[in-house]
């Protein structure tokens, strides 16, 4: 037995290397008889690529680059507020979302329109022929305006594409001008609100205060309280020495009666004079009394009433206390100058163009160019290897059929 025969693994292996090496050089073969194709078909495309690219018209890049404003917190307003809302701290013009903010402004169509027709990029894009050229050209402007918002070191960047260097420097300040007015118009807008909600809401608890001092005068005319804690301490002062009064009169009349009788001139004089102490202090009791004129039956009620006016009272006050110096701070924040932008870079005309990379696409050209023609080459040389065999069997399922 042969040694091919007793190890018929290996050979198979040894096949399928010798199969594989073929075919390598095959595919080697199939290369160099097409080399001329090959060679003639990337340097067509290589000088293509050139001219093509030096058509290409040459694109700038200008950028505005502008720090975020401090938070322009309410002032004062704020600081009363605190943290009880969100929402009115967003109506002063405080919190987050400056970002957000300027990205609404900038994108908007309104915003687009004004640079449309501030710079005629109807006719810049050449767009006079479309049927919504306005519409076409916004478009285009979106394309080439890119809005940075760079988290690392916290800038906001407007970029501006543009064949003109000078057209996309003015493109970009002019961005960031129409930014500023417009945030600016809108800042005066939410102070304006702000100032007549604090307006209202003062007018409201100034009307309410009034009100209350209306019943509080009505309540005094009533019962001739004007303040019941100091009246009632007066008035309690003077029954006590009322009482006093009669008690030492009674002390005295029981000592004359123990002594005269009751017959005595001098005790009856003193017997009218007991009774007459003690008539004066209980009509105190039932609010003869000017002191506080009051009586024991219509004291609790009374005192229920004050209690609630004193409470209306303090309310309505801390209310205006509140309410007063927010007015003022919403007023001078409608009526304060406006702040400018922080712009850390203004746009300049561009002196290096952005795009095309001219180099880059000469070299992916031609690679491409290069890389179809390998292709090519390779199908065209299996299909003359294998055109007969091919053909012969279409001939053979068509006489089948």
């Amino acid at each position: 037995m042969s040694s091919t025969e007793s190890n018929p693994v290996p050979a198979r292996l040894e096949s399928v290397s010798q199969e594989g090496e073929h075919a390598w050089w095959d595919l080697l073969g199939a290369l160099y008889r097409w080399r001329r194709f090959i060679v003639a078909v990337t340097a067509v495309v290589a000088v293509a690529a050139v001219v093509i690219s030096l058509l290409l018209p040459n694109w700038f890049k200008a950028s505005s680059r502008l720090l975020l404003p401090a938070s322009s917190s309410g002032g004062l307003a704020s600081a009363l507020l605190g943290d009880i809302s969100s929402a009115a701290q967003s109506l002063l013009g405080g919190g987050g979302g400056d970002y957000v903010r300027y990205m609404a402004i900038l994108t908007s169509r309104a915003v687009m329109d004004d640079v449309i027709r501030e710079f005629d990029l109807v006719t810049v894009y050449e767009m006079q022929d479309e049927e919504f050229p306005v519409d076409e050209a916004r478009e285009d402007l979106e394309d080439n305006v890119e809005f940075v918002v760079d988290q690392e070191y916290d800038f906001f960047a407007v970029e501006v594409q543009d064949k003109d260097p000078q057209r996309a420097a003015d493109m970009a300040n002019f961005f960031v001008a129409k930014l500023e007015e417009i945030n600016n118009q809108l800042s005066k807008q939410s102070a304006g609100n702000f100032r007549a909600y604090v307006e209202h809401r003062y007018e409201l608890a100034h009307l309410d205060r009034q009100a209350m001092l209306d019943s509080l005068a009505a309540f005094q005319r009533e019962f001739g309280v004007i303040d019941l804690e100091a009246q009632t301490e007066a008035f309690f002062t003077q029954l006590a020495e009322m009482r006093a009064d009669a008690v030492g009169l009674e002390i005295q009349l029981n000592s004359l009666e123990s002594q005269f009788g009751e017959s005595n001139r001098q005790v009856q004089n003193l017997r009218s004079l007991v009774t007459a102490a003690n008539d004066r202090y209980n009509e105190a009791l039932d609010g003869a009394e000017a002191v506080l004129p009051v009586s024991r039956e219509a004291a609790p009620e009374m005192v229920r009433q004050y209690l609630d006016l004193t409470l209306e009272r303090t309310i309505q006050e801390r209310i205006l206390e509140l309410v007063a110096p927010m007015l003022e701070q919403a007023r001078f924040e409608e009526e304060r100058e406006s702040q400018a932008l922080q712009v850390v870079d203004s746009a300049v005309a561009p002196s290096k163009k952005f795009k095309p990379k001219r180099s880059i696409i000469c070299i992916a050209a031609t690679l491409s160019g290069f890389i179809l023609a390998v292709l090519f080459a390779l199908v065209m040389d299996w299909w003359d290897r294998r055109f007969a065999a091919f053909a012969e069997r279409l001939r053979q399922a068509s006489a089948r059929t």
